[in-house]
């Protein structure tokens, strides 16, 4: 880990607020984008940080996390004379979703706007607008306007 990203990661460890955790990324330019109203867990700074792009009202609980790369490469340029990349891909939620505790989200994928990814949830691709998935790997199981009908007090 660089020392930059070791210094941020601490500091966004002290701070005891989740909103002002999405504040100090949004304002130290830390992920490649990180709109308003954006709630983020205490946690180490992603690898590859500036993959990841969060529009508005997103809510990330703990243990939730975003993996815009794989370190596949790494094990296959020790097989031999050819060298591979690492791949990187680009990770984009859009506004108001919900990411549940330790949720896996992977590389390169959209999860679209109104959106909740349950509780330990693997997202491999693209999630449709408007919609609830969970499971390894994440499928749909319901709908958000729905469980937002249900809800209301």
């Amino acid at each position: 880990m660089d020392i930059k990203r070791a210094w941020q990661s601490f500091r966004l460890l002290i701070l005891f607020s989740s909103k002002k955790r999405g504040d100090y990324v949004r304002k130290h330019h830390i992920y490649g984008g990180c709109g308003k109203d954006v709630r983020l867990p205490v946690g180490l700074i992603p690898l590859r940080a500036e993959n990841i792009f969060l529009h508005n009202n997103i809510e990330v609980a703990s243990g939730a996390k975003f993996v815009p790369h794989d370190v596949i490469h790494s094990v296959f340029n020790h097989m031999g004379e050819e060298k591979y990349k690492e791949h990187v891909g680009r990770i984009e939620v859009f506004d108001n979703v919900f990411i549940g505790a330790n949720a896996i989200i992977l590389g390169p994928c959209n999860i679209g706007p109104n959106v909740i990814v349950a509780a330990g949830a693997v997202v491999s691709k693209d999630v449709p607008p408007g919609s609830i998935v969970g499971g390894v790997p994440a499928k749909v199981i319901g709908n958000y306007d729905e469980l937002r009908e249900k809800r209301k007090t």
